[in-house]
């Protein structure tokens, strides 16, 4: 997360194109709109204000990715995990469409959701590790609480400095049982093997045994 007393604009300006496009190397390129934030995205104290912006990938794979791009600042340095510093990513398999089009359709509501995700762990991932196939609960809109699962989805280079791309993975509360009984890495690989990862919609079945 930036601190702008540290960086002049051109610096930020510059190392975003460069992240940006040695991401689109990986997932190829990117949507020409991007989630801005009304409010933008910070942390005064332990407050979160605003929401990360959300980058949008619909030449990948099926359906959409979402990337954070605030996270790791041109010094290279940003919030990091056992494995190094990271930005986060999700994937829908709804297909891309304007995140501002009415009325709302099943893209717009999970890019809404994941957007959340991502601002709540950005919010406290300069004081906390969130490493992968470890789990973090989340408060979601409704008062409730959701799940996520995390792994590393790909690696990439700045420079010379490599950082990597942290999956952000929702699952549900009922298959916290299922990652007990065969591990966490192992709960990940089941759900490669069922083809679910690496996608956070939950208008599927629970996995587990019931």
């Amino acid at each position: 997360m930036k601190e702008e007393q540290n960086f002049t604009n051109e610096q930020y300006v510059e190392y975003h194109n460069l992240k940006l496009k040695s991401i689109e190397s990986i997932l190829g390129v990117s949507a020409e709109n991007i989630g801005l934030s009304i409010i933008p995205f910070g942390t005064i104290g332990d407050m979160t204000v605003g929401a990360v912006d959300m980058y949008y990938f619909p030449n990948h794979i099926s359906g959409t990715g979402f990337t954070t791009m605030q996270l790791i600042n041109p010094d290279g340095k940003g919030p990091k995990n056992k494995k190094g510093t990271y930005e986060l990513i999700a994937f829908t398999k709804q297909a891309y469409n304007n995140p501002e089009q009415e009325p709302p359709t099943e893209f717009n509501r999970i890019e809404r959701r994941i957007c959340d995700t991502f601002t709540q762990i950005a919010g406290v991932a300069s004081k906390k590790d969130f490493n992968p196939f470890e789990i973090c609960q989340l408060k979601d809109d409704n008062g409730g609480n959701k799940y996520i699962i995390f792994d590393i989805y790909k690696e990439f280079k700045i420079g010379k400095q490599k950082h990597h791309l942290l999956l952000c993975h929702e699952i549900f509360e009922e298959e916290l049982a299922t990652v007990e009984m065969f591990g966490h890495k192992g709960f990940v690989n089941m759900l490669k093997m069922i083809n679910i990862y690496p996608y956070s919609d939950l208008d599927r079945n629970w996995v587990g045994v019931r």
